[in-house]
């Protein structure tokens, strides 16, 4: 079978908005067998978080074929932290606590999202290193969550690398821009690096 996803593979709501599926088409040995696409939907609008729909359409022999579509739901509360794209920008490094070793990097999209006032999911807290610049994919990913203090810091509240099951040691020396809502802190990982990241 052949299945396609249509709309945009990702999508960010409003809390109390309704979601409605841009929708999919599926075809079998030239036929529309769109109505036997089996979906799977966890989606809340009324709960802030990040949140997954499934397509799956299996033929005759048990051969199927899947895709998956991402749905954001935000806080639309005022902050100083947008919800939305941010990028890291030049000044961002890795530094390997053993030997000294640099390494720059900036460019890389990370997703930022207030799920309740105050409250944040980041796509990667380690600013798209193995994710993206190194090309390992999402799975290397560190998501999470962090809180904004009243003093323009931030707290981590969680956060993840599904690739290798393990989290950060600590995040310190955070700030947020009141008025460009740069967001930067360092971020201890594996016993071995300091990651210190600027996010645009």
């Amino acid at each position: 079978p052949i299945l396609e996803v249509l709309g945009e593979s990702s999508i960010i709501l409003d809390i109390g908005t309704t979601f409605v599926d841009p929708g999919y088409y599926a075809e079998l040995n030239g036929e529309d067998v769109t109505d036997q696409v089996e979906v799977v939907s966890n989606v809340n609008t009324a709960v802030g978080g990040v949140y997954s729909v499934s397509y799956k359409i299996t033929n005759e022999d048990g051969f199927s074929v899947s895709g998956s579509r991402t749905i954001y739901v935000k806080d639309p509360t005022p902050s100083i932290i947008y919800s939305g794209i941010h990028t890291t920008a030049p000044g961002t490094f890795r530094f390997w606590l053993s030997s000294g070793a640099v390494v720059n990097f900036s460019g890389f999209e990370i997703l930022i999202l207030q799920t309740e006032p105050g409250v944040f999911y980041i796509s990667d807290f380690m600013g798209g290193y193995y994710d993206q610049r190194v090309g390992y994919g999402p799975a290397y990913a560190m998501t999470g969550y962090f809180q904004l203090n009243d003093d323009n810091t931030i707290t981590p509240l969680s956060g993840f690398v599904a690739g290798w099951g393990d989290s950060y040691d600590y995040l310190k020396d955070s700030s947020v821009d009141p008025v460009t809502g740069q967001i930067t802190y360092k971020l201890g990982y594996a016993g071995l690096m300091e990651y210190t990241i600027i996010l645009n």
